[in-house]
């Protein structure tokens, strides 16, 4: 081969290869340029959907968390068991129904009626064994009625060995009361005591109500009765557990 077509072959590689670093370069320098912004994008787009996030939380606290009331309550019946725990002469035993009225979810009016089963403890019959003291120097309490208003604040749910929901709600009553009492304050000249008579007063007090349906709930009630008759002031504690059927709102 000729030595000027050599050199001339020769400066067309040398031209080839500058040519192809070049268009490496700048194809290189070209793929570095495109991933630069897109970098730089998902950590703006990151930041930015944070910050959003940040004041959507903040937006949501100002929110109350509150959910519409699976139980709503409109005609209640039920039927109770009962206990006067406290007295020193005599434990009482009682049955009661009773019907209310849920006006609001937050408001009931109620009436109920006990009747008492009453037995003797054991220092009243060591004192009437022992000492004679008669049977009618201690006052009992026989049946006693109730009309009244609940108050019903609480409501909520809480998970049963995380496992099942169980709803139920707290309330604060207060009620009337009259009351027919038996007995108290015998005397030589007065042995039948102060006999049977009525009784006036207010029973407050507070309650817990577990629902079991849509239809049944469980609840209990502690309320402490005052009650003044004859000149005397009597405070009966009483704890009554009552199942409850009821008609619903919404429905």
């Amino acid at each position: 081969m000729a030595p000027h077509s050599r050199t001339r072959l020769s400066r067309l590689a040398r031209t080839l290869l500058v040519a192809t670093l070049a268009l490496l370069f700048a194809a290189s320098t070209a793929q570095a340029k495109k991933k630069k912004p897109a970098a730089a994008k998902p950590a703006d787009a990151s930041k930015k959907k944070d910050d959003d996030d940040t004041d959507s939380l903040d937006e949501q606290d100002d929110l109350p968390a509150v959910q519409n009331r699976l139980y709503r309550n409109q005609h209640e019946f039920s039927v109770g068991a009962g206990v006067l725990p406290i007295d020193a002469f005599y434990k009482g035993f009682s049955v009661s129904g009773g019907y209310g009225w849920h006006i609001t979810d937050l408001f009931a009016v109620e009436g109920r009626f006990y009747y008492m089963f009453n037995f003797k403890t054991s220092l009243r019959e060591d004192l009437e064994n022992n000492f004679n003291i008669p049977t009618s120097r201690f006052d009992e309490l026989r049946w006693y009625g109730q009309l009244g208003l609940l108050f019903k604040p609480l409501y909520g749910k809480l998970s049963l060995l995380n496992d099942s929901l169980v709803y139920g709600e707290l309330y604060f009553s207060v009620h009337a009361a009259v009351a027919q009492m038996e007995g108290g304050r015998a005397t030589d000249t007065e042995p039948q005591g102060k006999g049977q008579r009525l009784a006036f007063g207010g029973a407050p007090g507070f309650g817990l109500r577990g629902y079991l349906s849509k239809y049944f709930s469980a609840r209990f009630d502690m309320q402490a009765m005052l009650l003044y008759s004859a000149g005397e002031l009597h405070v009966p504690l009483t704890l009554t557990l009552s199942i409850a059927v009821t008609t619903r709102t919404d429905l």
